[in-house]
């Protein structure tokens, strides 16, 4: 992550367009040389043939070694807490698709190996510390990331309440800290890849498909996929995906904003952090913030600095309602005490809630009514032992699946705080470690 990999992609395509926006920032945070082309915009494009990017399915990435690859016919992918089983088909084709984006760009997407003593699903803070724990202890590990590593945390812009750095520190240089003292340690990773089947076999493996096409067996797991940005229910927002509106942290991209208005939507850590970032470039930000106050849910020494930046106005009571823009993002229509009102903005980053990565596996794993992974003594609160397999009582990360374990911000009951995801992936390689020798025992 440290440095720009040598195999640049190039992509065609046009702004809003989804595989081509999660194509870049795909490439982008995985620091792969990339040249955009803007069919609409760049004058590269005049000279293009139309024969030959007109018929084709854009985006259409251009590799080093001439080769190309077409978007996907459909491209799609599960929105949390949203997975809809009539497009699984659509999904898969995305992820490989993905997965052959990463090929193409020169990022690992197989495995070295047939069986691994632990598979970690999610390379943010607790993935990441629990292959740096297994790892050093000499388990045969694999990660599997299907964007970057550091995850939603990866994104941040400044953590000013994790120990050990008195000045804070930057998501991205946490990240690549643990990213290169897990590989240091062995540990293997597999980027743009996510898992299409697992499934559990007589022996206790469970065998794993991935979307580049491997399969694997591991004696044990630890899922760490983590949480995403609650979506908006706005359709005038969802059509301005892309073109002013965003669903992440704006940590690469503020400076883009120069002299520009931008409103950040959240009343969390993650909003106030993003409309500070901002304010060091934009004219000005609007804190849009449902609550009645930014202290039911941030941080002091946020709020603090928030109301001493001139550049940053907070309107609390008050939700996004709909949005204008033909080809970008022009305003959005805003219902607060004073009732409607357009408030213009060449930018919308929508940082609320957090649902689980948790589609697509409720019928294989048992997780809570929000979609939350259940573990430990949470699987046995009723007196229905069905989820549970064994005689034994499960461990306190363990699954319902025994030997695969949940740690970080999906599992049920987590505390959403970067130091409380890394104490949970250091605790889940010890009851790894822990199931590992209990396993060897028996056999």
């Amino acid at each position: 992550m440290s440095s720009t990999r040598p195999d640049g992609v190039t992509l065609f395509g046009r702004r809003g367009q989804a595989a081509a926006e999660t194509g870049r920032d795909f490439l982008q945070r995985n620091e792969v040389a990339l040249r955009w082309v803007d069919l609409d915009l760049d004058p590269l494009a005049e000279f293009l043939s139309d024969r030959e990017l007109g018929a084709a399915r854009q985006p259409v990435a251009l590799f080093a070694d001439g080769s190309r690859l077409e978007a996907p016919e459909r491209y799609a992918e599960p929105m949390p807490g949203r997975f809809d089983p009539a497009r699984s088909s659509d999904y898969e084709a995305s992820y490989r698709w993905r997965a052959e984006l990463a090929v193409g760009a020169g990022l690992p997407t197989r495995p070295r190996h047939d069986e691994y003593d632990l598979f970690v699903v999610g390379a943010g803070p607790a993935g990441l510390t629990a292959a740096v724990y297994a790892a050093s202890e000499g388990h045969r590990t694999l990660i599997a990331e299907v964007h970057a590593p550091g995850g939603q945390a990866g994104t941040s812009a400044r953590i000013e309440n994790y120990p050990g750095f008195p000045d804070g520190v930057s998501g991205e240089e946490l990240a690549e800290g643990a990213y290169r003292q897990a590989q240091r340690l062995g540990a293997e990773f597999l980027i743009g890849v996510v898992v299409v089947h697992a499934r559990p076999q007589p022996d206790g493996t469970v065998e794993v498909e991935f979307s580049s096409g491997s399969t694997i067996r591991t004696h044990s797991g630890v899922i760490a996929t983590g949480v995403a940005y609650r979506r908006l229910d706005v359709p005038e927002i969802e059509e301005l995906i892309g073109r002013g509106v965003r669903y992440v942290s704006p940590s690469g991209e503020a400076a883009s904003y120069e002299g520009r208005r931008v409103a950040v939507v959240g009343g969390a850590n993650s909003a106030g952090q993003a409309a500070l970032h901002l304010a060091d470039h934009a004219a000005q930000v609007t804190l849009l913030v449902r609550g009645d106050s930014l202290a039911r849910r941030m941080s002091r020494y946020l709020i603090d600095r928030i109301q001493q930046n001139d550049r940053i106005t907070v309107r609390t009571r008050t939700e996004v309602v709909g949005a204008e823009g033909r080809d970008w993002l022009e305003s959005v229509e805003i219902d607060g005490p004073d009732g409607e009102q357009t408030l213009a903005t060449e930018a919308l980053f929508v940082l609320i809630g957090a649902e689980p990565l948790t589609a697509g596996v409720e019928d294989w794993l048992r997780c809570d009514a929000g979609g939350y992974f259940m573990t430990g003594p949470d699987l046995l609160q009723s007196s229905d032992r069905s989820w549970w397999p064994l005689e034994r009582d499960p461990l306190f990360l363990e699954s319902n699946q025994p030997g695969l374990f949940i740690a970080g911000d999906a599992r049920h009951g987590s505390i959403k705080r970067v130091a409380s995801a890394v104490g949970e992936g250091a605790m889940a390689a010890s009851l790894v470690y822990s199931h590992l020798a209990a396993r060897r025992s028996i056999s």
